[in-house]
């Protein structure tokens, strides 16, 4: 049998972009219960209901159309993001055929009952008719498919530029990440090759712990865990305890069980590495280094602090720090934020990510999980 050319994977390009689309709709999909989604929803049925309001032949019952048609559209739209709100986290998991044509249908059923109900309910109040409740429904129906259309056709538009973005977004990414990689490992020869001169016996061990570091380094994808990027921090940290001995006390501050989350490899290790660099080995007494997790409900705080030394302003030239708050402005966008500078004579950089949003059966499986739980502990 023979094996598939190279090229094999990339052959059909319309089932890479549609694997793409469907990447990215999680963070495409609009958030349908917040404020603004509802206002500019709001907007467009008043901007929808005028316009309908205009057709010619109408004369004096123009406004009162415009009235009717208004609370019609207002209770349609209204309806329809509350009940997307409340299936956004089921909405998410389907591909983006499926998607658009679930919303529409949901939209053209939405439609067809409140028209029913809005019919039957402005004959009781003595409304007269030009036609019959079919055609209502009908004609409703028709004007609800030709939103519809127009809403998938404004969606297309926004997740081709989410698309471009998130493209974009992806390569300046990879480029950080290639530019820290390179400073790390250049970094850690250059302990390695000091402490040969240092300690010709611990250069062995270090060599060994040094492969172990670059291993680890090399070795993860653009995201890791925090427990997999503190593990990276602590082997660092042992390949400089050959070279710095007492002088290098870590003081580290951590829950018992760490947050679950994703953030860019090389995030917290070369703020360590600064720790070390612009603190512990230029003093000769001990050079204290505290390294703090501070879970939270929506984020989690990371918090590296260290001595400062006398008579210097700035603490290196801030090339790892801008590096590692462009990293972060690229995956977690404003949700996460680092400040760097003095606090109380020491000097402290606090990291701040914001937690994954738990799905729909994640929450469901957690809330079955404290149920389950519940009972035994009354029983005990």
């Amino acid at each position: 049998m023979q094996n598939p050319s190279p090229t094999s994977r990339f052959a059909n390009p319309a089932r890479a972009d549609t694997a793409r689309d469907n990447a990215l709709l999680p963070a495409a999909l609009p958030a349908f219960c917040t404020a603004r989604v509802i206002l500019i929803t709001l907007a467009l049925g008043v901007a929808l209901s005028l316009l309908l309001s205009l057709v010619p032949g109408l004369g004096a019952e123009r406004w009162s159309r415009f009235g009717t048609t208004l609370w019609l559209v207002t209770w349609i739209a209204l309806v329809t993001v509350a009940l997307l709100c409340a299936a956004r986290a089921w909405l998410q998991r389907l591909p983006l055929a499926a998607l658009l044509t679930t919303v529409v249908l949901l939209l053209l059923a939405v439609t067809a009952i409140s028209s029913v109900v809005a019919f039957s309910a402005l004959l009781s109040v003595g409304w007269e008719s030009n036609e019959t409740a079919a055609r209502f429904v009908l004609h409703n129906l028709a004007i609800a498919l030709v939103v519809g259309l127009l809403g998938i056709w404004v969606f297309s538009l926004h997740l081709a530029n989410a698309r471009q973005i998130n493209a974009v977004a992806q390569a300046e990414l990879s480029a950080l990440h290639a530019r820290i990689r390179p400073h790390f490992l250049f970094n850690s020869l250059n302990t390695v090759a000091e402490l040969v001169h240092e300690r010709p016996e611990a250069a062995e061990q270090a060599v060994l712990d040094l492969a172990r570091v670059f291993r680890a380094a090399l070795a993860a994808d653009e995201q890791v865990t925090l427990a997999e990027e503190i593990e990276l921090a602590r082997r660092y940290l042992e390949l400089e305890q050959w070279r710095l001995g007492e002088r290098l006390v870590v003081d580290w501050q951590l829950p018992e069980k760490l947050p679950e989350l994703h953030l860019p490899v090389l995030t917290l290790q070369p703020l360590v590495e600064n720790a070390v660099r612009h603190s512990v080995e230029r003093q000769q007494n001990v050079g204290p280094i505290r390294i703090e997790c501070q879970p939270g409900r929506h984020s989690v705080g990371l918090v590296i602090e260290n001595d400062r030394i006398p008579g210097e302003a700035r603490h290196g030239n801030g090339v790892a720090l801008a590096n590692i708050a462009d990293r972060l402005a690229l995956v977690f966008g404003e949700s996460a934020t680092l400040r760097a500078g003095p606090v109380d004579g020491r000097f402290r950089v606090k990291l701040v990510i914001p937690r994954p949003t738990p799905s729909a059966r994640e929450e469901s499986a957690r809330k079955e999980s404290a149920q389950e739980q519940s009972p035994r502990e009354e029983s005990t």
